[in-house]
């Protein structure tokens, strides 16, 4: 019909996979590129987050979901997630990690042995094991987008919660150093810091300086494009509230 245009879908025959997609912002970023038209590609290892994730986007009549039980948080789990999507789906355009845990209680010099290897654990191993099993193939396609996502904790000290910066500088320069690596094979990694987050499974109402995990989702297929202000860097942000301490 003349004067009606179609909407085109972003992610149409891209293959996306969301480490962290049942949780507060992967949900959002899930539901996103479903919207987009991509087959979304989720890891867990509780089958009730899938089934919670299945019944919260079931209203979308686009892209694919699909989910896999397997556990990330062990190298040979994260390669065997890999090596799983490609037999299936035969590509990887897009992997999302928005993973790891909040943590606090106490300050990095009361921290026992025990909390330090489980915040390293947590929030450490996994980003490493992921992007380890994911990038070697989007090197070999010549192609890709890797993306973590991190909040201001993971750069600023927070009283009782010094930990999460301890292991998100060192998650920080593990991109760095993967996105040196990987810009001579035409793949594309960040580290995507976010702040102010009105999430649903929080049940935080968006106000006029927080952003919503569905927008995080577009400042993603920004990045996938390159229509941000500074695609070379590997270091961006995406927030409304003022941090005047945050220089990136």
């Amino acid at each position: 019909m003349f004067g009606v245009s179609l909407k085109v879908m972003k992610l149409l025959n891209k293959v996306a996979v969301v480490a962290g997609g049942t949780g507060s912002i992967g949900e959002g970023i899930v539901r996103r590129y479903l919207q987009e038209g991509a087959t979304v590609i989720v890891p867990s290892r509780s089958l009730s987050r899938i089934d919670s994730l299945q019944g919260y986007v079931s209203d979308i009549t686009h892209g694919i979901l699909a989910s896999y039980q397997a556990n990330i948080g062990t190298f040979l789990g994260a390669q065997e997630f890999i090596r799983n999507i490609l037999e299936d789906h035969g590509k990887i355009d897009i992997c999302i990690a928005s993973i790891g845990v909040w943590w606090s209680g106490k300050s990095l010099s009361e921290l026992s042995n025990d909390d330090w290897h489980d915040n390293i654990t947590n929030n450490l191993h996994p980003h490493f094991y992921l992007a380890r099993a994911v990038l070697p193939a989007m090197q070999e396609a010549r192609s890709g987008l890797y993306v973590g996502i991190a909040g201001p904790a993971n750069i600023m000290p927070v009283r009782k919660s010094e930990i999460l910066a301890v292991t998100g500088a060192a998650h920080m320069k593990m991109l760095e150093a993967f996105a040196t690596e990987m810009r001579a094979h035409a793949v594309n990694v960040y580290q995507l810091i976010v702040a102010d987050v009105a999430t649903r499974q929080a049940a935080r109402e968006k106000t006029a300086s927080s952003i919503t995990p569905e927008e995080i989702a577009d400042y993603t297929l920004r990045l996938y494009t390159g229509d941000v202000p500074e695609p070379s860097n590997y270091l961006q942000k995406f927030m409304r509230v003022t941090l005047p301490w945050l220089r990136i």
